[in-house]
């Protein structure tokens, strides 16, 4: 049996993306508690890999690998990000975020996936949110002829080498947490 008691929820306010609902919580010493929860929906993060064979002079050096990341603009911080592809899963994919992440990869680089694996399912803000990021590493990448990203959505998609966007991660260049995490978990899935 859980050491916390929580009341009937009480939502005070309802939006578009996400509610905001109070929780008093009663402690094992009888003390009370209360939360502010945003519910908001789940989403699915993509850390596509593309591999690129050197060629001339670096040719010996086998391989680079890519990673697809996005440009958007975020109001809510005011600036552009480089973040991973991803979106919010869509009440028909709950329960199967990989689709939400094939969706997202389609939708925001133009290019699909041969293989999936699941990386990490992570809570960004669970002080406070209900919120779940399932991130998953996508390889065998495939150009869909004719697709293009949404203008409003993407302003731009970068392929950058690994291990540059890993020092991207260190030098502030992204900051936003699901892209750190999942560059981080994909560099050492494929090491």
């Amino acid at each position: 049996m859980s050491q916390y008691q929580s009341s009937p929820d009480e939502v005070v306010f309802v939006g578009k993306l996400f509610n905001v609902r109070r929780q008093t919580v009663r402690h094992a010493d009888g003390s009370e508690s209360l939360y502010e929860i945003v519910d908001h929906p789940d989403a699915a993060a993509v850390v596509a890999i593309r591999r690129e064979r050197a060629t001339g002079e670096s040719a010996e050096q086998g391989e680079t690998l890519l990673v697809a990341l996005v440009r958007q603009f975020r109001p809510a911080i005011g600036k552009d990000t480089l973040e991973l592809p991803a979106g919010i899963v869509r009440t028909q994919e709950m329960g199967d975020p990989e689709v939400t992440a094939a969706r997202e990869l389609e939708e925001e680089t133009g290019w699909r996936a041969g293989s999936w694996r699941l990386l990490t399912q992570q809570y960004p803000s669970a002080g406070f949110s209900n919120e779940a990021i399932w991130v998953y590493l996508a390889t065998d990448l495939e150009k869909i002829q004719g697709a293009v990203p949404d203008p409003h959505e993407i302003q731009g998609l970068e392929w950058v080498p690994l291990r540059e966007a890993l020092a991207y991660c260190r030098d502030g260049r992204v900051a936003d947490g699901k892209t750190i995490i999942g560059l981080y978990l994909a560099s050492d899935a494929l090491a």
